[in-house]
C-alpha cells in the first residue's frame, strides 16, 4: 500500500513576512501617490510643463532659444493673468509685444490688458550659458474661467531666436521638447543627452524633429 505524499505547509513566519512585505509595498505606493498629489496641489503653474530645445541643450554652449505657440480664443479674456518661470533669463511677448521679463525658476505673475476673441501668438525668449534654456508658463483669465494656453506638447522652438522675434511662428523650425522636473540648471548637457530619449511620443532626434519653414518648403 503506497503512501500519499504530504504537502509541506508554509511556516507562520513566512506567511507573516509576506503579508508584512505586501503591506509595506502598499504603504510605499500610497505614500508616493499622496506626495505627488501634494506637489501638484502646491504647483502654482499646473498643468504647465517645462519645455526646452534638445538641439541647444546637447551643444552645452551659450544659447538664446525662442519658443512660440498660436492659440485661438473662443471668447474674450477680460482680465488676463500670465504666470511664468524660466531657466535662466527670459522675456515673453504676446502678439509681438513684450509683456513680461524675469530670471531663474520661481513663478512670477503679470496682469495683462484684455485679450480679444480670435487668434493670438505667444512667444518666449530664453538665454542660458549652457544651452538649457527652458520656460514654463500659463496664460488665462484671472478668475480661472475660460481657456488660455500653457507650455507643453505642441510648442515650436528655434535656436536662432531672431527668426521668431522677427517673423513669428511660421519661421520656427523645431518642435519644443517637454523636459522633466525643475531646476534644470543642475543637469549637465551630457546627462540630458543620455537620459532624454523620449518626448511624449515625439522624436527628439534633431533632423526628424525639424519642420521646414514656409520659405524652405516653397
Amino acid at each position: 500500500m503506497s503512501e500519499r505524499p504530504t504537502r509541506s505547509r508554509p511556516s507562520p513566519f513566512w506567511t507573516t513576512s509576506k503579508a508584512a512585505a505586501a503591506a509595506l509595498v502598499a504603504i510605499a505606493v500610497a505614500g508616493a501617490a499622496s506626495q505627488t498629489a501634494w506637489r501638484l496641489a502646491r504647483d502654482p503653474l499646473r498643468p504647465a510643463l517645462w519645455i526646452g530645445l534638445y538641439r541647444a541643450a546637447a551643444k552645452a554652449e551659450p544659447a538664446e532659444v525662442a519658443f512660440v505657440r498660436a492659440f485661438e480664443l473662443g471668447a474674450p479674456i477680460r482680465s488676463p493673468l500670465l504666470e511664468a518661470e524660466g531657466d535662466q533669463e527670459w522675456e515673453i511677448a504676446l502678439d509681438g509685444r513684450v509683456v513680461a521679463k524675469g530670471s531663474g525658476p520661481g513663478a512670477l505673475r503679470f496682469d495683462l490688458p484684455g485679450l480679444a476673441k480670435g487668434r493670438h501668438e505667444v512667444a518666449a525668449f530664453v538665454t542660458h550659458p549652457a544651452g538649457l534654456a527652458s520656460i514654463r508658463l500659463r496664460l488665462g483669465d484671472r478668475s480661472g474661467k475660460g481657456t488660455g494656453v500653457v507650455t507643453g506638447r505642441g510648442w515650436m522652438a528655434d535656436d536662432d531666436a531672431s527668426r521668431i522675434r522677427d517673423r513669428g511662428l511660421e519661421e520656427a523650425r523645431y518642435r519644443a521638447m517637454v523636459w522633466g522636473r525643475p531646476p534644470l540648471s543642475s543637469w549637465s548637457a551630457s546627462s540630458v543627452t543620455r537620459s532624454l530619449s523620449w518626448n511624449g511620443g515625439s522624436s527628439i532626434d534633431v533632423e526628424s524633429s525639424r519642420i521646414p519653414s514656409r520659405a524652405e518648403a516653397q
